[in-house]
């Protein structure tokens, strides 16, 4: 009788690669508890973020990044008029033109969202702007309007990266500035955020051996008032006894990991040794 094949089924393994695609798979970005929020143009509220969120606005559109500045470069050139002479180590020169501005925004989109923030950012900067230009909003960074045109952008996700993250550099062309920005204050984040109370129980005592009180069964007597229950004094030194060398006092020298275990009980440690307890 021919048996039958094997039956291939498409069930998912956790071995599986995880496929890139937009919106599925695990997301690793950092979800903030209060981002704040950006209504309209001036209309925005910082949340737990020190400034509010940048946002650029062509017309009555903006895109607002999703968290705050994180790179930046403000550079300028000027253009100069210069008049060499042969043999001289000097010019002569004038300032034809003061500077010629730009401004470089870097970072990251993070998450199952970040292929929609790229979509939404770059048909914000191949649209037509409005005079004077687009408007980049980055309390904290500028505190009036800045006035730009997009100059270049690009977006990157690495070969080696199993994130869903995309990276962002997009360059302008600085035109000007206008009204100063409204910069209110976010409310800062506990340091834990969900714990409200300190936590319990009492941090680890520290006990010497000493004369008369060398091995695990000895101690346990002595701190737990149970020789029986040396192995707590185990499973609280076991980065010690896992160690690959120890010394011990004077010229003796012991390896824990050499100790077998059913000796541990009785093992009788140098004095001076500390143990959690």
């Amino acid at each position: 009788m021919t048996p039958k094949p094997p039956r291939i089924t498409n069930t998912p393994s956790e071995f599986d690669p995880q496929i890139w695609k937009p919106g599925t798979g695990q997301d690793p970005a950092r979800y903030l508890v209060n981002p704040g929020k950006i209504s309209a143009i001036g209309k925005t509220t910082p949340g737990m973020f020190r400034h509010v969120r940048p946002y650029i606005a062509s017309g009555n559109k903006f895109f607002d990044f999703p968290v705050g500045v994180e790179g930046f470069r403000r550079s300028g050139t000027a253009s100069l008029g210069l008049h060499h002479y042969i043999g001289d180590n000097a010019v002569d020169g004038v300032v034809m033109h003061f500077e010629e501005a730009r401004i470089e925004l870097n970072g990251t989109f993070p998450g199952i969202t970040a292929q929609r923030n790229m979509v939404d950012c770059i048909n914000i900067l191949r649209s037509t702007p409005p005079d004077p230009g687009l408007i980049i909003y980055a309390p904290g960074v500028f505190n009036r309007e800045q006035y730009c045109l997009p100059e270049s952008w690009e977006f990157t996700h690495e070969e080696d990266d199993r994130t869903h993250s995309i990276a962002y550099q997009i360059t302008f062309v600085r035109l000007g500035e206008g009204r100063k920005v409204a910069n209110p204050k976010g409310i800062p984040p506990p340091p834990q955020p969900g714990v409200k109370k300190k936590p319990k129980g009492k941090p680890h005592k520290i006990f010497k051996v000493r004369d008369g009180a060398r091995t695990f069964r000895a101690i346990a007597k002595i701190v737990y008032k149970d020789a029986n229950k040396w192995g707590n004094l185990v499973s609280l030194n076991k980065d010690f006894l896992e160690s690959a060398k120890w010394r011990g006092t004077g010229t003796k020298k012991v390896k824990p990991q050499g100790i077998p275990t059913h000796s541990l009980p009785y093992y009788r440690w140098p004095i001076g040794t500390r143990f959690r307890y």
